[in-house]
């Protein structure tokens, strides 16, 4: 704690007052009633000094952080769900936020998302794929991982080990890179073609047990064929043939491929040419890496503030939640870090549905109702609801 530098995001003022230290929990205490901060944050970097500017701390490492929020995962539901607003003209639409206004072609647009099971269910997935990664690449140890629920859209990992917090942002990046599959070459990891008596052609590749990126390759290659649609493998650039035969045999292929991955097979019997290798390729490794939008500005960012575990997410209400790694999977991010109970009236503008604990609350529209405080907290951080009293 003694190391660490502390920033508070303020509610009226919207600024940050950071450069903050503490010796001791009862001076953070006093700082935190005296401030009222919407927002708690605390440096992923150990410093001498972590109260003074930044030329003069004296860095003495910092802890590798993955930040994997749902903003950045391309789910179907926020089509339905998030919502924008444009400063100039006030249109609001549902979906995705536009590059200009579709009504007045004003790039000044305010943007709503919002968060839902299928949301924080695809964050958390891409979090257990992470670890994953670090355990089985890198042999970071369980201990030294610790993750947590970010109070909004996401997960935070943070990698507390003395062997790694010296690293820079190069090196850094480099872990970066190789988790979301960044210059990867397929001949590296064993897929290339090989010629028989120097005349037929023949592909060699991974096999599915194959450990790191090899073995990635593989896996996402046979998922594909052993999971995806006619119409899927189609659009990946197999024949209607090729592809209504691939799920014919579907049962046979997963049988045969799983004790052998059968690479020439997608040339001799499918016919496939070099564009649709370099397709399949392609999606396989984007099916088992990170998705590319994943926030690696805080991964490589050896100064960086983030959240303070413990502390209340200023745009929800809700708790950032430590999460033991043995229970990730069946983490509930709309019920443990609850902390408000009651009631409270609001009137709310318009707000899709929402989950908390085992209730759920709306659609609204120009509605004024009692709510559980959490559910109003949440509505009111959101900006799309104001207490009545």
């Amino acid at each position: 704690m003694t190391e660490r530098e502390f920033g508070f995001l303020l509610f009226r003022e919207r600024v940050m007052v950071r450069h903050k230290a503490f010796h001791d929990f009862e001076s953070f205490g006093k700082s935190l009633l005296t401030l009222t901060p919407s927002d708690a944050y605390y440096s992923t970097a150990y410093y001498e000094h972590p109260e003074l500017e930044m030329e003069r701390k004296q860095w003495l490492g910092s802890d590798v952080v993955f930040d994997v929020d749902a903003d950045h995962i391309d789910t179907p539901c926020k089509e339905t769900h998030d919502m924008w607003t444009c400063t100039g003209c006030k249109e609001t639409r549902r979906g995705k936020k536009p590059a200009k206004c579709l009504k007045c072609g004003s790039e000044k647009i305010d943007e709503k998302p919002w968060l839902c099971d299928r949301c924080l269910i695809a964050a958390k997935e891409e979090v257990l794929k992470l670890v994953e990664f670090l355990s089985q690449d890198f042999g970071i140890k369980s201990e030294e991982m610790h993750v947590f629920f970010s109070g909004h859209r996401g997960y935070h990992l943070h990698l507390i080990s003395d062997s790694l917090k010296k690293l820079d942002d190069v090196q850094r990046r480099e872990i970066v890179d190789y988790v979301m599959a960044l210059g990867l070459d397929p001949a590296e990891q064993g897929l290339y073609q090989d010629l028989v008596d120097n005349k037929h052609p023949f592909v060699v590749g991974p096999d599915l047990t194959d450990p790191g990126w090899r073995g990635r390759l593989a896996r996402g290659v046979y998922q594909i064929l052993t999971e995806w649609s006619e119409n899927s493998l189609v659009e990946l650039g197999f024949t209607r043939g090729a592809a209504a035969q691939i799920l014919k045999d579907r049962d046979r292929i997963k049988t045969e491929w799983s004790r052998k991955m059968l690479w020439s097979s997608l040339q001799d019997k499918w016919r496939i040419n070099e564009r649709v290798w370099r397709n399949i390729v392609e999606k396989a490794m984007s099916l088992v890496a990170l998705p590319a939008r994943i926030d690696t500005v805080v991964t490589t960012d050896v100064h960086r503030l983030i959240r303070m575990p413990g502390t209340l997410n200023g745009k929800t209400g809700l708790k950032a939640t430590t999460v033991p790694l043995d229970q990730l999977e069946e983490f509930d991010p709309f019920n443990e870090p609850i902390v408000f109970e009651g009631t409270q009236k609001v009137e709310i503008t318009e707000a899709p549905q929402l989950r908390l604990r085992d209730q759920t609350f709306g659609p609204y529209v120009d509605q004024t109702v009692e709510l559980p405080t959490a559910a109003a907290m949440l509505l009111i951080a959101k900006g799309v609801a104001f207490p009545v009293t």
